[in-house]
């Protein structure tokens, strides 16, 4: 998705050791991860079909959607699994798949509530909901995120969780 951007500034670790994430004592519950915007053209929904091979009209072909009409709307829509994709890229981006420093992606748990329709700018948001006590190398977090389109309905959330270095 090399159209999306960050809406905040990051400071991810050296680009040779890959993102940082925060040791479990250091992360309160609410804190905030930096949002990030996707703009869902054509080009980047055609782009997505091809890499998950879900090339579905409703997705790709723009007269056929004029057509049928799916979801009421005359027009293409984003893939569902690209919008679990923005979802989880907000934890990914701020603290990576697996961290340089041993944290890593434990789920994704999303739900979408709204198709997202060609042309519409998406801005994914997370903070952390609730911290999991394991003991040591055990320990993990939640990180609710939502998504909401520019007329700032939710068109989908998730819960990450993610396993925290001590």
């Amino acid at each position: 998705m090399s159209e999306s951007k960050s809406t905040s500034e990051h400071n991810p670790a050296s680009p040779d050791s890959g993102p940082m994430c925060p040791r479990f004592g250091e992360i309160e519950t609410g804190a905030e991860l930096p949002p990030i915007e996707l703009r869902y053209d054509q080009a980047v929904i055609d782009r997505y079909a091809l890499g998950s091979l879900d090339m579905n009209p409703v997705h790709t072909n723009e007269e056929w959607a004029a057509r049928a009409q799916v979801f009421g709307m005359p027009e293409t829509v984003g893939h569902g699994m690209m919008t679990m994709s923005s979802l989880a890229s907000v934890v990914s981006r701020a603290w990576g798949p697996v961290s340089a420093n041993g944290g890593s992606i434990r789920f994704v748990d999303a739900t979408f509530t709204k198709p997202v329709k060609v042309g519409e700018t998406v801005i994914s948001r997370g903070f952390v909901k609730r911290k999991h006590v394991h003991g040591t190398g055990k320990n993990w977090v939640e990180v609710k995120v939502e998504a909401r389109d520019a007329a700032g309905d939710v068109i989908g959330v998730a819960d990450v969780g993610y396993n925290l270095p001590d």
